[in-house]
């Protein structure tokens, strides 16, 4: 067997979390060249208020919307826009790494175009949770609730997974998700992050549920396994 049959050693990324990757990139690196950072230039943390400002989503917006019937494309934008801007650099080196490892995994089992679904209606749905539930002023932004929803698919697949093997701890699937949440909530207590874990818990069940659509098969694959 020549060296190009071998198969590789770690399998790609999959190019759909490859793309989002990409996105997320790029809006810091347009905040850290183009205002700030070691090139000396004022301005990076005003650029990113501003980014903040105006594609994150303020609480109430929704309510907002349906009472004004205001539907215009500017606000609708922010319920996508806002997982591209991030608090900071380090948060988006963290969401980076989940969204690679947490990417990797989903996208070996769902098709590239059920990866680009769970990530954007996590993210849409996030969003929209976020903004009738919380009790905050804070603005959403950050990409954390689209990584939510590969948790979310994740999840799913390890529930199903361990459904199917006999005599397994079904629990076991979502200890993750709790792991996650729970030192959220801790550092929302200690650091006063605010509530944003509400998007985030809402990226994740948005990434739960939608893959009993999306995964191979479909949702009467799914149904036959739950019979069974």
């Amino acid at each position: 067997m020549s060296n190009y049959d071998k198969p590789p050693v770690v399998n790609p990324i999959p190019a759909a979390i490859l793309v989002i990757l990409a996105g997320i990139i790029l809006v810091e690196a347009m905040i850290f060249f183009g205002f700030g950072g070691f090139i000396g230039k004022p301005g990076a943390a005003y650029e990113r208020l501003l980014l903040i400002q105006n594609y994150g989503v303020p609480p109430n917006l929704v309510n907002w919307m349906f009472d004004t019937k205001n539907f215009s494309f500017d606000y609708l934008l922010r319920f996508i826009a806002y997982s591209f801007v991030n608090f900071s650099g380090l948060s988006v080196i963290f969401a980076a790494v989940l969204l690679l490892a947490l990417g990797k995994m989903v996208g070996e089992v769902f098709s590239p175009l059920s990866v680009i679904l769970i990530w954007i209606l996590s993210t849409i749905l996030a969003a929209i949770f976020y903004s009738v539930s919380t009790t905050t002023d804070q603005i959403l932004v950050g990409s954390y609730p689209g990584v939510y929803g590969f948790v979310g698919a994740y999840t799913f697949v390890s529930w199903i997974t361990l459904r199917l093997a006999k005599n397994k701890n079904q629990s076991l699937a979502f200890s993750l998700i709790v792991v996650l949440i729970s030192v959220q909530l801790l550092f929302s207590f200690l650091f006063g992050t605010g509530q944003l874990w509400i998007a985030d818990f809402g990226g994740f069940v948005t990434g739960f549920l939608i893959s009993f659509f999306l995964i191979p098969g479909g949702i009467k694959r799914i149904l036959s396994i739950l019979r069974g």
